[in-house]
């Protein structure tokens, strides 16, 4: 088996062709189906080269209201799991395992993991920063922890809302 090697500065096929394109495979079931036997390597390798604009990888939606359906899907080897997805017209990430953001290593007892930095309030890196999207007087964010047991519902919130004035907020914890 040998490598194929294209550079050009112009296409090398009209986009007129209907078919599907197979590499590794005979018979491609998507228009573009890549397989690779074996491991020790990546499936694709995109690099951008030019260091002023560095794009990468761009996935383009449709352009229709049929949002919830995957743009983006990382499975199991026989499609039937889905380990990530990038959803159509939203945007979500879903996720069927644990999240890391700051480790390598997420606690397999928790859905989220946040690792940030210890020290003064004004140097640490915080491990969570939850903003307001308003500094309406009044309104304000907060975080909604819950427990469901049967039909009965636990829950706490931990809560800043701006004064009247909003200028500053006070604390709630329930």
């Amino acid at each position: 088996q040998a490598d194929v090697l294209l550079a050009a500065k112009s296409p090398l096929a009209s986009p007129s062709f209907t078919g599907n394109v197979g590499i590794g495979t005979s018979s491609p079931a998507t228009p573009l189906d890549v397989t690779k036997a074996g491991g020790g390597n990546f499936v694709a390798n995109f690099q951008n080269t030019t260091a002023a604009t560095p794009y990468g990888v761009q996935i383009k939606d449709a352009a229709s209201s049929a949002n919830g359906y995957p743009v983006f899907q990382v499975t199991n080897s026989t499609g039937s799991t889905a380990h990530l997805k990038v959803m159509s017209g939203t945007g979500d990430v879903l996720t069927a395992g644990s999240v890391g953001i700051g480790t390598s290593s997420p606690s397999s007892w928790a859905k989220l993991t946040i690792a940030g930095t210890g020290g003064a309030q004004n140097g640490a890196t915080q491990a969570l920063n939850v903003t307001s999207p308003s500094a309406t007087a009044n309104e304000g964010v907060g975080i909604r922890l819950s427990a469901a047991s049967g039909s009965n519902e636990a829950v706490g919130i931990i809560g800043m809302v701006n004064n009247a004035s909003g200028n500053y907020g006070s604390m709630t914890f329930h």
